[in-house]
């Protein structure tokens, strides 16, 4: 389970909270659409959802998260990576290794998993992800919405219990946008719990819960 408690926050030199006391629940399955307009805080309360806040960007913030009972205050970013990961809204400011089979091993590398686990990691994400195609494939030079598939494979190969979807569609083909949907879908099936930021209403028919930021900013001014 994954519950926040009372959760505010506001950048740095700032007046207006995004969030003030905001509490929230998710368990094992859930989907959690999180909507509202460019500026509004959807990818900021992601990050907070895997400690980048407070642990990187600063600001006034204040409660707890916890899942499982463990809070993440207690652990560093590398330790949260397998309980909550993030796919970033730019992927070009998630990819670090020059290759997509090197991207994709780092992280259960981290993990300490053996080779051949690892190798299965790989092929299984890259399968589910239609993309075995890319496996050999320099980086550089994919196009943006093959990037936005690659760094969904490399939070797969780390297998967290949470999933922290930024924008995942943007940049997709209908097709592949169609696929990720319901590999969202399938995931939570499995009982993972995912996030999922966007600015349309592309994921409330399949939430189990929504969040939507403009009424909680709203809330906030009056």
């Amino acid at each position: 389970m994954l519950k926040l408690n009372n959760i505010s926050f506001r950048y740095k030199d700032q007046d207006h909270w995004l969030l003030r006391d905001f509490s929230l629940k998710a368990n094992k399955g859930d989907i959690v659409a999180v909507q509202g307009s460019s500026g509004s805080g959807k990818t900021t309360l992601l990050n907070i959802l895997c400690g980048v806040i407070p642990k990187i960007f600063n600001g006034e913030f204040s409660g707890n998260i916890s899942i499982n009972n463990i809070d993440l205050a207690e652990l560093s970013l590398p330790r949260i990576a397998p309980f909550a990961s993030l796919l970033m809204q730019e992927p070009e400011n998630q990819l670090s290794f020059p290759t997509v089979e090197q991207e994709l091993a780092f992280g259960p590398e981290n993990l300490n998993l053996k080779p051949d686990k690892i190798t299965s990691r790989i092929q299984e994400a890259l399968g589910v992800l239609e993309i075995e195609n890319l496996r050999h494939q320099e980086t550089s030079s994919l196009s943006f919405g093959q990037k936005k598939l690659v760094t969904f494979a490399s939070i797969l190969t780390l297998s967290p219990r949470i999933f922290l979807l930024d924008e995942p569609t943007a940049g997709l083909a209908q097709k592949k946008a169609k696929m990720l949907k319901n590999l969202i879908r399938s995931l939570a099936n499995r009982g993972k719990i995912i996030f999922v930021a966007d600015h349309n209403t592309n994921f409330t028919d399949i939430a189990t819960h929504t969040i939507d930021m403009d009424e909680l900013n709203h809330d906030l001014s009056d």
